[in-house]
């Protein structure tokens, strides 16, 4: 017959085995996933410039666009990459991965980075689903409106949404703008 402090042991015994166990397979897993999210990173920074040397990723600088905090990245030839997030997408968070020209002004391409947008409708954000992210190329402060038509703007929404490229469009001045201050 069991008794309740034998069965408390008992499990007690089974819960310290499982945790360690857990944890030596997640210590054994944790370089492999460091590298593997790493490697990731510098796909995306890839999407945009595909010379991009690994070694930016080393340095980060926190910075704050609009009152959010960012990301920046400065490459040795002064082309500078903003990781950032905008709130206002219809699904809430859309990360963004900016690319600028040393010059400060000239957009190197924009790439998502994470969203939750509606599938088949706001994930046309996406390079791989739909080429609309790819227009940011080349743009600049001075010969682009960052807004989307609706708003009066330079810039084409897709048909069925326009939260989702409004946000995105808005965040891509914003940065833009904010790079350009000294």
């Amino acid at each position: 017959m069991k008794t309740p402090l034998t069965a408390a042991l008992r499990l007690a015994a089974y819960a310290a085995i499982t945790f360690a166990a857990v944890s030596i397979a997640w210590f054994a897993a944790k370089s492999r996933i460091e590298t593997q999210e790493r490697n990731a990173k510098i796909a995306q920074f890839r999407e945009i410039s595909p010379d991009i040397d690994p070694a930016l990723l080393d340095h980060p600088e926190t910075i704050t666009i609009e009152g959010q905090p960012a990301q920046r990245y400065t490459a040795a030839d002064g082309s500078s990459y903003y990781q950032t997030s905008t709130y206002k997408g219809y699904n809430g968070e859309i990360k963004l991965l900016i690319g600028i020209a040393p010059d400060h002004k000239t957009l190197l391409g924009v790439r998502v980075l994470a969203h939750k947008e509606t599938p088949g409708l706001g994930d046309k954000i996406e390079a791989r689903i739909h080429p609309w992210i790819l227009q940011f190329a080349g743009k600049t402060l001075e010969n682009t409106r960052f807004a989307v038509k609706k708003d009066g703007g330079d810039i084409d929404s897709f048909t069925g949404a326009t939260i989702t490229p409004r946000a995105v469009t808005n965040q891509i001045g914003s940065v833009l703008r904010a790079a350009q201050e000294p």
